[in-house]
């Protein structure tokens, strides 16, 4: 069956493959010994066994603290287990594992060449497999010259620090425009653009105003980096690399120059806006306020009744920001919410795009929030011709007494796999391999379309990298050999790095390997939304009537693998009750202390999170639709808002367990569960 090779992935929930991770680990370690004892073998022991003997004490008190440490451990959540489906959190992949493992024993600082010879290099292949499966261009092989466009992309230290970056260069590159325009006033350099509205006819960049400099598309920018060196190597008859060192100096003259100068000349020809689904993730409104745009100006964009964006509100949107004189810098789609997994329209935003350009003249950044969702492009790299949709099926029977539905569970959704189609429409994507990636944390990684954005991040760093301005040359380019001059972060480990390697060469990101594991989690949510929206009429069926419902989030399956719901009791008795029954549910499906006797225990059967939407996050308008199966007022969603039962799916035993002949179903035990506590919450929870 599809899901068996997993079986060679993972540990195992009863860590069935012990003996093979504990032999590799050993393997580890003995050659990590070797490479100490070798490396100088004439240098002498400094450790001698005497020193060592006259050290039992300490040897005692750390193993001692040390089994304090590992029974403290014990009580934490059980993430490998397919009994957990609570938060972003599953087991990790054995070779990612090994290689956080090996690499932690070296410790690189994953920055520059020289203090990470090794883990630097595979951060760059990474990167490439991390374009090519979103579908961008990946780089040339190493030192090949190219006049092509590929893509750019690296590891950070989550999706936080990604999404900070891409907004940062957004920033840089879309304002970018305006310093080129003002030095060639000042300095009568001879340039031209074309504006979206009229490409046919280029204009001397000194004479369009800064408005309309401002309304050219991203990539367009990016690409004016280069032309004013060849305008100003022919003026002066310079050599290239002093056009460069030239250039840089009269932009960095500029006061429109944001990096030399900060945002307000930039910010008062156009205030900036960024443009997002309300379902955004919160490392959004952090960046709106490092980048000195303001929380204000995240301008949230109302979802649909599958929390997806609503393109009609966003073209709105988009047209006051032109008639109130702001500048859209980028529209930010998410794909994969962390609420609830839904998945933006990109292809629609990407069409409203072209419409925008050349309609009223207003283009923006597109940035794609794929820390979630990012890793379920691996389905669309393979080189056979079936379906998506096709691959990622099964037949499954929902059986409970006399109850048996027959079901063919499938995943994607046209509108949702049309989004995935259309990531390579956008400048940006940021991508979270310790989340679908099944890597150890801390590992995000942030991509780009066009590898040239560098040279808007390009610093100078001479006691870690011999990068300097001069070796930016648009017009013959390379992939890049380092990594610190041309990112956000500083230092950052290599065993990340090493981890998320390892697992890409063992576990290709394309359909023939995290495909399969993506597969299996989607299939997973499908059973549970399944189990959960059969669950009623299979009560009935066996005579029970229960005093409550499951009422779905969504009106139709979840976009990706997190499914939401909460209990709606019958006859429905206000919101407050209903919120009171959610969250007494929601204790019982957590860790929580619970004492017997002089000791505690920690253990159940399940694990479940939870969110509570607020007006603040989601306008009433957004959830209409919600609110009116739930028989919600909007007035008490108002006073109370909707707390919210929140299922995580990412396990692959789940699949590995149906496609092997499995007895145990977790997911229908877990229903079970659901439904024995939310009858006691009804009951305790009674007027």
């Amino acid at each position: 069956m599809s899901a068996s090779k997993m079986s060679a992935w993972f540990l195992g929930p009863k860590a069935e493959n012990a003996e093979w991770e504990r032999q590799m680990i050993s393997h580890i370690l003995e050659d990590y010994f070797h490479w100490r004892r070798n490396y100088f073998p004439g240098d002498e022991i400094l450790v001698t066994e005497h020193m060592r003997r006259e050290q039992f004490e300490f040897h005692d008190r750390l193993a001692q603290q040390l089994d304090e440490m590992l029974a403290g451990l014990r009580a934490h959540f059980p993430f490998y287990s397919p009994r957990y489906n609570a938060h972003m959190l599953s087991d990790q992949t054995i070779p990612s594992r090994l290689g956080f493992f090996a690499g932690l024993l070296y410790n690189p600082n994953n920055v520059t060449p020289e203090s990470a010879p090794v883990t630097l290099r595979w951060e760059l292949e990474v990167g490439a497999d991390i374009l090519k499966m979103l579908g961008f261009t990946p780089p040339p092989p190493p030192g090949e010259l190219t006049k092509q466009e590929f893509g750019w992309a690296h590891v950070t230290g989550g999706g936080t620090v990604a999404n900070l970056e891409a907004l940062w260069l957004a920033r840089n590159v879309r304002y970018f425009p305006l310093a080129v325009r003002d030095v060639c006033r000042r300095r009568e350099i001879p340039l031209t653009i074309k504006l979206p509205t009229d490409p046919d006819h280029p204009q001397p960049i000194a004479d369009v105003s800064p408005e309309s400099c401002l309304s050219i598309r991203p990539n367009q920018a990016i690409y004016l980096f280069g032309r004013p060196i060849d305008a100003v190597r022919r003026r002066w008859n310079l050599a290239h690399a002093e056009a460069i060192r030239t250039v840089a100096d009269l932009l960095s003259d500029s006061e429109y120059s944001i990096p030399h100068h900060g945002t307000r000349p930039a910010y008062n020809v156009k205030p900036p806006v960024l443009l997002v689904s309300d379902a955004r993730h919160y490392s959004l409104d952090k960046a709106a306020d490092i980048l000195g745009i303001g929380r204000e100006h995240l301008e949230t964009v109302e979802t649909d009744t599958m929390f997806r964006m609503n393109v009609e509100a966003l073209e709105a949107r988009l047209r006051g920001a032109a008639k109130r004189g702001v500048l859209p810098l980028a529209v930010i789609a998410i794909a994969g919410a962390t609420e609830d997994g839904a998945v933006d329209p990109i292809h629609r935003i990407a069409a409203l795009r072209e419409h925008a350009a050349t309609g009223w003249g207003e283009s923006f950044w597109l940035h794609i929030d794929a820390a979630w969702g990012g890793y379920i492009r691996s389905l669309f790299s393979s080189p056979d011709s079936i379906p998506v949709s096709e691959f990622v099926s099964r037949e499954w029977v929902l059986q409970r007494g006399r109850y048996t539905k027959r079901l063919a569970l499938k995943w994607g959704a046209p509108e949702v796999l049309a989004a995935f189609e259309a990531f390579p429409h956008a400048e940006s994507v940021t991508v979270d391999p310790h989340k679908m990636g099944y890597v150890p944390y801390p590992c995000g990684a942030v991509a780009f379309k066009n590898d040239l954005v560098r040279q808007f991040a390009n610093q100078e760093i001479a006691y870690i990298s011999s990068v300097h301005i001069e070796d930016v040359d648009v017009r013959h380019h390379q992939a890049p050999d380092t990594i610190g001059p041309h990112i956000l972060e500083g230092s950052k480990p290599g065993s990340s790095v090493a981890a998320c390697w390892l697992s890409h060469r063992m576990i290709p990101p394309d359909r023939s390997g995290y495909g399969e594991i993506v597969r299996a989690s989607l299939l997973a949510a499908r059973e549970l939304h399944e189990t959960l929206v059969h669950w009623d009429t299979a009560a009935r069926t066996n005579g029970i009537e229960h005093p409550w419902r499951f009422i779905l989030i969504s009106p139709q399956p979840p976009d990706t693998n997190i499914v939401c719901f909460l209990v709606q009791e019958r006859p429905v008795r206000g919101l407050e009750v209903t919120n009171a029954i959610n969250r007494r549910i929601f204790e019982a499906f957590t860790i929580g202390p619970r004492p017997r006797g002089p000791v505690y225990s920690y253990l159940q059967p399940f694990f479940l999170s939870r969110t509570i939407f607020e007006p603040s996050h989601y306008p009433p308008a957004s959830i209409t639709a919600l609110l009116k199966r739930a028989e919600i007022e909007q007035s008490e969603y108002g006073r109370h808002g909707l707390f919210v039962l929140r299922a995580t799916v990412m396990s692959p035993y789940h699949a590995l367990a149906a496609e092997t002949g499995h007895k145990q179903a977790l997911l229908a035990e877990l229903v079970e569960c659901l439904s024995a506590e939310a009858s006691e919450a009804v009951r305790s929870c009674g007027a």
